[in-house]
């Protein structure tokens, strides 16, 4: 669905745009500059495994860059094809927990690194949406566009707002959990015992997520500092993807204005409800953009902008997953057998 949902946004853009002839006028974009977008994107999943890398450390474990980043882009992957990207999260959580923590532990490290990312990229997009409001021909897209935007950061606003009160605050999740397990509608379903068992396992990994977001907050805040500096240096990495993109097409583009436009983009899609906001992600980048790129360029730019960041992270990140899955091995009958007559 997410893929479809994509190409018929990219479709739409081509057709709005002119719809050129694509493949001859990728193969004519500059291949040294879509080697540095690649690399750009390759770099920023390396940014992300040290994050995790520097947190996991500091509680204990150890996660090499190379297994962060299979991470990574797993998470990405599954965040590309879940609705509002949620599912990247606890599949990271998942995968932490397969390199030696705990499942307090695990979620603790992501729910910092996501919310020293969410600090970075609302900080960043508030400042770029100050400056830009300041640039009069920024402002030339269709009014529905500009009331769009104008949501899409409120909405972050509020979301991150409430999102970081949870995070410290997580004795507030229970509150709010025990009413959606156990009420009449779930007692229909499931026995009491079980709502019960699966609260107490809820209520354990809520204790030791507090136990290990706790020790971060008291005692290991240069890590903290640390891993928000990463994901300052992690957006500025990613929003200059599309500004080598445009010298790739031949144009001399302003990197901050272009830097922030995306900036903008990203705060304002951040709760998009398609899976990896397809569709709309496409079309709200052209809309964006329109006062940057000429119209019969914006079909092309979105188009290979959308392939390094996101159906790269499709491709790389199903790959990793098949792989994942075929190492493996299935339990074989014989092994059944001799683990029953033990």
């Amino acid at each position: 669905m997410a893929l479809v949902l994509s190409l018929l946004g990219l479709y739409a853009v081509l057709q709005f745009s002119g719809g050129p002839n694509l493949w001859k006028d990728i193969a004519q974009i500059d291949p040294a500059m879509l080697g540095i977008a690649c690399g750009l994107v390759v770099i920023s999943w390396m940014l992300d495994a040290r994050r995790m890398q520097v947190l996991t450390h500091s509680l204990g474990g150890h996660l090499s860059i190379l297994n962060g980043m299979r991470i990574s882009i797993v998470g990405a992957f599954v965040s590309g094809v879940t609705p509002f990207d949620s599912g990247g999260e606890p599949v990271q959580v998942y995968l932490l927990t397969e390199k030696g923590l705990n499942a307090g532990q695990s979620t603790a490290i992501i729910a910092v690194k996501t919310l020293c990312n969410a600090w970075a990229r609302f900080t960043l997009g508030l400042a770029a949406s100050i400056w830009l409001f300041f640039l009069s021909d920024f402002w030339t897209i269709p009014r529905p566009m500009y009331f769009a935007l104008m949501f899409g950061i409120i909405m972050y606003f509020i979301v991150f707002i409430c999102g970081l009160y949870l995070v410290f605050h997580p004795d507030k999740i229970s509150v709010i959990v025990v009413p959606a397990v156990r009420n009449r509608l779930t007692l229909r379903f499931f026995k009491p015992e079980v709502l019960d068992a699966l609260l107490e396992r809820i209520e354990g990994e809520l204790r030791e997520f507090t136990g290990a977001l706790q020790e971060f907050v008291d005692n290991r805040r240069s890590v903290l500092w640390q891993v928000i500096g990463l994901s300052y240096l992690w957006w500025l990495i990613f929003t200059m993807v599309p500004a080598v993109i445009l010298m790739g097409l031949g144009m001399s583009p302003q990197f901050v204005r272009v830097m922030g436009i995306t900036l903008i983009f990203y705060l304002a899609a951040a709760y998009a409800p398609t899976p990896g906001s397809s569709g709309a992600a496409e079309l709200g980048f052209s809309l964006l953009f329109r006062s940057v790129v000429p119209n019969s360029l914006i079909g092309l730019f979105v188009t290979v902008w959308r392939g390094f960041t996101y159906y790269l992270n499709l491709l790389a990140g199903g790959l990793l997953m098949s792989a994942g899955l075929m190492r493996k091995k299935p339990v074989s009958m014989t092994d059944e057998s001799s683990h029953f007559e033990s």
